[in-house]
């Protein structure tokens, strides 16, 4: 089965007033190698403390696989208690990824709950909450290709990143550099971030990295939400300091 394309509507405009922010035990969606099942990957949801938690699969939108030429790959989908499972038909060098965690709305002096306001009776505030991940499972040009996601990060070099050494990455909105955006190992650590570019630097460490990346936006006129909060999720593997 061929999963749906991860895009959406543009983003550009409910973003372009609003600041970076992460926040405090924000949850992000990646996927990680399966054990014992070659070329098949899981997809985990959780904090940044390598804590995971269970999830409807039905939040998992899309997850599309792709070639090094770019030709898109069929893919087959297992949704399971612990994690949805996908298995690429061929050898997949870019895997993308869209998962909709849903509205979280809080009445005064509530908890949030996962509704939308129109639903939460007294919600003063509500956060749509989606995040997106790209997985690059080989380097070459298609790492430094932008593959269309809403909110994207694009490594700048085709090259395997290195220990220690800074990898420059650009974060684009609908196609665009956006500057003001934080890049960090999770949104607790200090980061850098983009200049009017869209570029940033990161430092990997030797293994397989997790590049986070965050942007929250008021949102006017909607009665389900107030707040537009998207997180990013670059993986990929560093190798050893030269």
């Amino acid at each position: 089965m061929k999963l749906a394309p991860s895009r959406l509507r543009p983003l550009s405009l409910a973003l372009a007033l609003g600041a970076f922010a992460g926040f405090a035990h924000a949850h992000t969606a990646w996927l990680e190698p399966e054990t014992g099942a070659q070329g098949a990957w899981r997809v985990l949801f959780g904090g940044h403390e390598s804590k995971t938690e269970a999830y409807p699969p039905e939040k998992l939108k899309s997850v599309e696989a792709f070639s090094t030429d770019g030709t898109a790959l069929q893919i087959e989908r297992t949704d399971r208690a612990d994690g949805v499972r996908i298995q690429p038909q061929g050898d997949a060098v870019v895997l993308l990824l869209h998962f909709d965690n849903g509205i979280y709305s809080r009445p005064e002096g509530g908890r949030s709950v996962n509704k939308p306001m129109s639903e939460v009776p007294g919600a003063v505030s509500g956060v749509r909450a989606l995040k997106y991940h790209k997985t690059i499972a080989g380097w070459g040009t298609s790492a430094t290709r932008a593959w269309g996601q809403p909110f994207e990060v694009v490594p700048l070099e085709a090259d395997l990143p290195r220990a220690g050494s800074p990898m420059r990455v650009r974060v684009l909105v609908d196609g665009k550099p956006v500057a003001g955006v934080k890049i960090a190992i999770d949104e607790t650590a200090e980061g850098s971030l983009t200049d009017a570019e869209g570029i940033a630097s990161f430092i990997p460490q030797e293994g397989f990295n997790r590049l986070w990346a965050s942007r929250r936006a008021p949102v006017q006129g909607n009665p389900d939400y107030t707040t537009l909060s998207i997180e990013y999720v670059l993986g990929f593997e560093a190798g050893p300091a030269r």
